[in-house]
């Protein structure tokens, strides 16, 4: 008799045998479309181990309409005898297979062979190969050709006469590895995508040439492509999607023009403008415009005018120069300007009517080289014409600003802002030069969130409060503070509140002013007297919260309420957190109708 532990090893390699046998079933029961179509998002090499698996695999993989052809070298194929048999081996079967699909006339969507880089020039593949493998995709009406090899860098290389003629193409993708490519259309219009990657075009007039001889086209993608000096001019009506990527336009003074009827999307991402840069968008149906990682050395203009436009990004860019950004968009619904560098004049110029968030994050308004290049601060704009970095923010339908700087030097940048119906304003980072703004430019404003504090750091109090005097912070930050006096809720750190009474002995009055929090980083015992100087115009104000980073025992001390100049008739602590950091007090009137408003529930 079998024992129990055989019986049990028997049974579960039965279930296993069973299980496998019927996913073979379920896979080999699939239509043929169905497993082309699994097959379209294997690589080469997984594609090449399934063919290995059984008779039916390797018919499929080699009927597949997608035909995907790697070779990669790496250390091991670094010997010339290696090279040589990889190369034999990897052309024969690349002709053996197309040869075969040319045979049996089946059809081809895909044929993307990649040949990478090796270190030995006589082993790259030459142009008749690839042309004859073109011509054999085309006979087989191909819709994608993805290629990738390296051509002789003197010579360059042309696409044959039978990919330009071949209407079921609708997409290529082209990397010669920095070789040059010969870019003669004479006519492409049923190619909706292309993209060139590495390639070298020695042609001034490349975008007007792709407007005109690619009707149909409707992405382009130029990655690392050089030679582009002179500017990218297109016009055309089909094209809706242009990504720019790690392209280098050189010393050459140009124009970036496009003007589309259906352009959406631009991207422009680690390229580097060397010579002054007009951009001009003539795009009604543009609706996302991205920079990033891009550097700007001359002079830079952006003039947008797209109806369609709802995000601007630009992100981690440097701009070496002045830089215009004037933006014509009456849709356009958020603007992020985030982790750039400016060396001068940053404006914006926003026209729009529903615009609602412009963020500028984490950005150096400063010189690149020496801190001692930065020009000091003026009290007279227009009188001073050394002044050439500052910050100017023009919106007239803007409701919430945030920015946040990052840049010990910013105080010395003056920031011109002209939103009238702004109603959110955050404010974290760095304090900027605040002496150019007004305080009717915040009318509209209903809630503003400041944190600001230089990063520069002193061992002692005194050294500290030489640096806050000898930078003139004191001006900037009681400008600030004007500003946000028609604020209903505030929330701001004590620093700029500090900064503001160290010579000035008359409060700023908040007449609206309802629900204040106080953020407390330092010694709640030596703030007091400040607080106690910023609370006393406040006839309206309803709810103050006290949060300090550290643990401070004047919270829970009895005789708070007139530490801080408070009627104690007038206001109640509420709570007071456990950990003493964070004290809530109530004007008694607000806390009685609080109250009136519990028993009134309680009643229905």
């Amino acid at each position: 008799m079998e024992s129990p532990s055989k019986l049990m090893a028997m049974s579960s390699r039965r279930d296993t045998l069973m299980i496998l046998a019927s996913t073979r079933d379920i896979l080999s029961s699939l239509p043929d479309q169905i497993i082309y179509h699994i097959f379209s998002f294997l690589g080469a090499n997984d594609t090449a181990r399934l063919g290995v698996v059984s008779k039916r695999f390797n018919q499929l993989c080699t009927s597949s309409p997608y035909l995907n052809f790697v070779a990669d070298f790496d250390s091991e194929y670094s010997d010339p005898s290696c090279l040589r048999t990889r190369y034999v081996d990897f052309c024969s079967y690349v002709n053996k297979v197309l040869r075969w699909r040319e045979k049996t006339g089946g059809g081809l969507q895909r044929l993307h062979v990649h040949w990478c880089s090796c270190k030995q020039r006589r082993f790259d593949i030459g142009e008749t190969a690839v042309n004859s493998w073109f011509t054999i995709a085309t006979k087989c009406g191909v819709e994608e050709l993805d290629m990738l090899v390296h051509v002789d860098p003197w010579r360059g290389y042309s696409l044959p006469g039978c990919v330009y003629n071949c209407e079921s193409l609708r997409a290529l993708k082209l990397n010669l590895q920095m070789g040059r490519f010969n870019f003669r259309v004479v006519g492409w219009d049923w190619l909706k995508d292309l993209w060139l990657d590495s390639v070298t075009v020695e042609d001034i007039d490349f975008g007007q040439r792709i407007s005109e001889w690619c009707k149909s086209l409707k992405r382009l993608t130029l990655e690392d492509v050089d030679g582009i000096s002179g500017g990218l001019n297109m016009t055309t009506s089909s094209l809706e999607e242009l990504t720019i990527s790690g392209c280098d336009f050189g010393f050459t003074v140009g124009n970036f023009n496009i003007s589309s009827s259906s352009f959406k999307a631009l991207t422009i991402y680690r390229c580097q403008f060397k010579a002054q840069r007009h951009v001009n968008l003539n795009c009604p149906s543009l609706e996302n415009l991205t920079v990033h990682d891009s550097e700007f050395g001359k002079c830079f203009l952006c003039k947008i005018s797209c109806e369609s436009l709802e995000k601007l990004r630009v992100c981690g860019s440097s701009f070496l120069e002045a830089c215009h950004f004037r933006i014509a968009c009456p849709y356009v619904g958020q603007v992020m300007i985030s982790s750039c560098r400016f060396a001068g004049t940053c404006v914006l110029n926003i026209n729009c009517f529903s615009l609602q968030d412009l963020t500028v994050s984490e950005c150096n308004f400063s010189s690149l080289g020496s801190a001692l290049q930065y020009l000091p601060p003026v009290k007279d704009f227009q009188a001073d014409q050394r002044l050439r970095r500052h910050i100017i923010v023009k919106a007239a339908k803007l409701e919430k600003l945030n920015i946040s700087s990052s840049d010990e030097y910013s105080y010395e940048f003056p920031l011109k802002i002209d939103a009238p119906n702004l109603k959110v304003l955050w404010w974290a980072g760095d304090p900027v030069d605040f002496g150019f703004l007004k305080q009717d430019m915040f009318m509209s404003l209903t809630s503003a969130r400041i944190y600001i504090e230089p990063s520069c750091k002193h061992k002692s109090v005194e050294s500290d409060r030489h640096c806050k005097r000898s930078k003139s912070l004191i001006y900037c930050a009681a400008k600030l503070l004007q500003c946000l006096s028609e604020a209903r809720f505030l929330r701001i750190n004590t620093w700029p509140i500090e900064i503001f009474f160290m010579q000035n002995d008359y409060p700023i009055v908040f007449k609206n002013l309802q629900n204040l929090v106080l953020l407390s980083d330092g010694s709640l015992a030596d703030q007091i007297p400040s607080i106690a100087s910023f609370l006393k115009e406040m006839p309206n104000l309803k709810k103050l919260i006290i949060s300090c980073f550290d643990k401070s025992h004047e919270l829970s001390d009895p005789n708070l309420i007139s530490f801080l100049g408070l009627n104690s008739r007038s206001f109640n602590v509420t709570e007071v957190s456990r950990d003493l950091k964070i004290v809530k007090i109530e004007a008694v009137q607000a806390q009685q109708c609080m109250q009136n408003d519990g028993r009134r529930r309680l009643k229905l």
